[in-house]
């Protein structure tokens, strides 16, 4: 019994954070003011964590605008009470990632083909965590065509990803989805 509880005091003292450094997206440029193009931001702060083996992308009060969000392995976003993705209208000069290549557009609704022309999509990932109490809201997402360049038309879109947890965020107006999950292993 002794030896047990040496151990545990031990391991204690050895734990690891196994969700990495946490990220602000206002550390790495995000203004939350919905005028703004906040992807970016977004995005490096995913990039950061990513660099690092993983981590949380804090999205804090505000509102977001922004185009496509490129999710990584073992990250985790958390929306804070009072934060709001938007997703922005295309314009002429910016929009959402480009629809991949895809043999099935001649025999399949191009939005199930797709992934990457939404706001926040991955392809090929494990451990991803989207939560907290904020909004992701795809008021900038058509339901309309969706082949031109820079439209995009779903929420969060998911391809060969395992181990992907949703939870405690709301969503409003997603375009054609809220949510595209293909060949995804251990969603919940």
């Amino acid at each position: 019994m002794k030896h047990i509880l040496c151990l545990l005091f031990f391991l204690s003292l050895t734990t690891v954070d196994l969700a990495g450094a946490t990220h602000n997206i206002k550390e790495y440029g995000a203004i939350g003011d919905g005028k703004h193009i906040d992807s970016p931001a977004i995005n490096a702060a995913i990039e950061a964590a990513a660099q690092n083996g993983g981590g949380t992308v804090y999205i804090p009060t505000g509102k977001y605008t922004c185009y496509s969000i490129r999710l990584k392995s073992h990250l985790t976003i958390y929306l804070e009470a009072g934060a709001e993705i938007i997703a922005a209208f295309p314009t002429q000069t910016e929009g959402y990632d480009e629809a991949e290549e895809n043999t099935h557009n001649l025999y399949q609704d191009f939005g199930h083909s797709h992934w990457k022309n939404s706001l926040m999509w991955g392809i090929g990932l494990e451990d991803v965590t989207i939560c907290g109490p904020g909004l992701i809201n795809g008021k900038g997402l058509t339901r309309e065509e969706s082949r031109l360049p820079g439209v995009g038309n779903k929420a969060i879109s998911l391809k060969l990803c395992k181990n992907v947890i949703l939870k405690d965020f709301s969503m409003l107006h997603c375009g054609h989805f809220a949510l595209l999950a293909t060949g995804v292993d251990n969603l919940t």
